[in-house]
């Protein structure tokens, strides 16, 4: 089978395109043909050696987490209730691939009003926004967020279960954003490249920062007494934090595939829409990394996976 594999930590020039043997079934765990990868930042992370958890922090490794696809075999003495022919998505190590080793228990059914490109633009963004907005912050109706990089992977969640829940929301992002923002209902968007947003909103209960440095030095100011800045990348700076008297929140997304059976329920009826912006086959994932990495894609990128059979 195809994979898109690193046999060396470091920049672009590490990836490449291998032949590799399909993965061994074993007990608990699933084979899926894999449909669709979404890129997330972590890939290049991982790739960098920025980010390695267990599972990702040994070369060579195939690239990708997020997934859909088709079950395609299930170990023995797996005791699952998914079936060979099922649609699916979810995590898994090595997501970049025609084929991936998935464990029974990480698997959701993919909701059938969604393609199989959209569904693998959900698992990672969604999970960091529902666990950040819902259960974190705790949403709800009265309350006022800003969301950087609000046309990005987790920022486009988390806007819309913030509204979702009842809240105000407040943006920055650049212009080809602006559009897609405003169908979402937020209130404000600063344009980052030409305003100061400090200067552009005030009084905010919660602050979701994806970007950390100067953005979170400059966003403490923003807060109400008592407000929340959610850093989802980098530290978190406890001085300033005290001093402005807010909090400070060092966020780290859980896989729960409840959670992510909840998503899906919303995705299904139409109450939230994932972002795709661009789909990429996947022996070009170098290059949708590279966008990723730049911050040039304005929503999700999904590499869209052409499969063959089990064993060719």
């Amino acid at each position: 089978m195809k994979a898109i594999r690193i046999h060396e930590f470091g920049g672009p020039d590490q990836v490449r395109i291998d032949d590799v043997p399909l993965p061994r079934v074993t007990a608990g765990k699933v084979l899926v043909h894999v449909h669709a990868a979404a890129v997330n930042p972590v890939d290049w992370m991982i790739r960098e050696h920025i980010y390695n958890p267990a599972g990702a922090d040994r070369v060579p490794l195939t690239l990708g987490q997020d997934f859909s696809g088709v079950v395609a075999k299930i170990g023995a003495r797996s005791g699952t209730s998914f079936h060979e022919g099922d649609e699916v998505f979810g995590e898994t190590w090595g997501s970049f691939a025609e084929y991936a080793r998935v464990p029974a228990s990480d698997l959701v059914h993919k909701p059938k009003n969604l393609d199989f490109v959209t569904a693998a633009s959900i698992p990672m963004p969604s999970l960091t926004a529902w666990q950040a907005v819902v259960d974190t912050a705790g949403a709800r109706p009265g309350m006022r967020f800003l969301v950087h990089g609000a046309s990005g992977g987790v920022g486009a969640f988390a806007v819309q279960f913030a509204k979702l829940k009842g809240a105000e929301v407040f943006a920055t992002a650049s212009a080809p954003s602006f559009e897609y923002l405003r169908g979402l209902g937020v209130s404000r968007i600063v344009d980052y490249q030409h305003e100061r947003f400090e200067q552009e909103v005030h009084d905010m209960d919660v602050v979701l920062d994806p970007l950390g440095g100067d953005v979170q030095a400059r966003s403490w100011s923003i807060l109400k007494p008592g407000g929340m800045l959610i850093n989802l990348v980098g530290e978190i700076d406890d001085d300033a934090a005290r001093q402005a008297g807010v909090r400070g929140v060092m966020f780290g997304m859980r896989y729960d595939t409840e959670d992510l059976r909840e998503i899906a329920a919303l995705v299904e009826r139409g109450a939230v829409k994932p972002h795709v912006t661009q789909v990429l086959p996947l022996e070009r994932a170098r290059e949708a990394l590279d966008l990723n990495q730049q911050g040039r894609s304005h929503g999700k990128i999904v590499l869209e996976v052409a499969w063959g059979e089990a064993g060719a």
